[in-house]
């Protein structure tokens, strides 16, 4: 151990300099690929405000309203339209460089434009990417767009339960106009039999049940008509006045080193430029052949040191 300190000492100055590669390489990697992030958390009412029944479009009873809120964004952010909207909302506000970055953006919405449930009414926002200023304008475009298509997407799941029951609902008119039109055909025909349930000709009892049962289908039809149109208008307002920003969007970590995701690589970079350094040293020290300690030199030789002779200095000073 000796022998490898007393290499590292009379080469101070080399080693020095190959300890600073490593240092800086992973230095340089640590800032320069830096990744930062910003984050914004929002807030959601309980439905329960509403009403004590009232379940928003597409909400399950059995998961809490920010559950619920973070699967239909996450719903949202994945669509076409919100890639639109945010390379629009991007561009207008000159938060990206060019058309390469603004495609870099769009294309990494799938994987770091995340969303997560904090709390029962609480939901968190985040995005990261190389520049703090960019990922700061990504997060508060999102929001902003989140405010307008959440809305739109309730009133379009809304718009689907109100396109099947108006079509049941004509079904169920155009079935209760043929069966009552068949009672009253039935009726003419046989003049003197009473048309009611509790006639005994098996065939009016029939006609009645068929009248009975489609004037019930179109009751149904309408009652679920105007249950879809209620929470389709109802649903898109909730989520306009119930949704609220409770912590603004802002960078999150260093200023330098951005969220610390970049530390890693620069630590690995270091790790394997001090175990060359070392691995140079133990090479440097087995091809040395020098002695510079007496004991070390009665070792090899098996003979007894009896004095050193110190450096001559002649008169130039060599």
């Amino acid at each position: 151990m000796a022998k490898y300190a007393e290499i590292v000492f009379r080469q101070r100055t080399r080693f020095f300099a190959l300890f600073l590669i490593p240092v800086a390489l992973g230095a340089s990697i640590a800032l320069l690929f830096a990744t930062h992030r910003a984050a914004a958390t929002l807030s959601i009412a309980d439905p329960s405000s509403i009403g004590a029944s009232f379940t928003p479009v597409g909400w399950s009873a059995n998961q809490t309203p920010a559950q619920n809120l973070t699967d239909s964004v996450s719903q949202v952010i994945r669509t076409p339209a919100f890639s639109q909207s945010l390379s629009r909302s991007l561009t207008i506000s000159d938060a990206v460089s060019g058309a390469g970055e603004l495609q870099q953006v769009l294309a990494s919405t799938d994987t770091k434009l995340k969303v997560s449930a904090s709390g029962s009414h609480l939901m968190t926002l985040t995005y990261s990417c190389p520049r703090a200023a960019l990922c700061l304008s990504v997060v508060s475009a999102t929001i902003a767009i989140l405010h307008e298509q959440l809305a739109k997407a309730q009133q379009n799941q809304a718009a689907a339960a109100t396109d099947f029951w108006s079509g049941a609902l004509k079904d169920a008119q155009a079935n209760l106009a043929a069966a009552q039109k068949a009672l009253q055909s039935y009726a003419a025909a046989n003049p003197g039999t009473a048309v009611d349930a509790s006639s005994s000709d098996p065939q009016v009892v029939q006609l009645v049940n068929n009248v009975q049962l489609w004037r019930a289908k179109v009751a149904e039809a309408q009652n679920s008509l105007s249950q879809a149109q209620y929470l389709g208008s109802t649903s898109a307002r909730f989520l306009q006045i119930a949704t609220k920003v409770v912590d603004a969007p802002h960078v999150t970590g260093s200023r330098f080193i951005g969220d610390g995701t970049s530390l890693l690589p620069g630590a690995l970079v270091l790790l394997i430029g001090l175990a060359a350094v070392a691995t140079y040293v133990v090479l440097i020290g087995w091809v040395d052949r020098t002695a510079g300690d007496p004991k070390a030199l009665e070792g090899r030789l098996g003979v007894p040191v009896v004095a050193t002779i110190p450096k001559l200095v002649g008169s130039s000073g060599v």
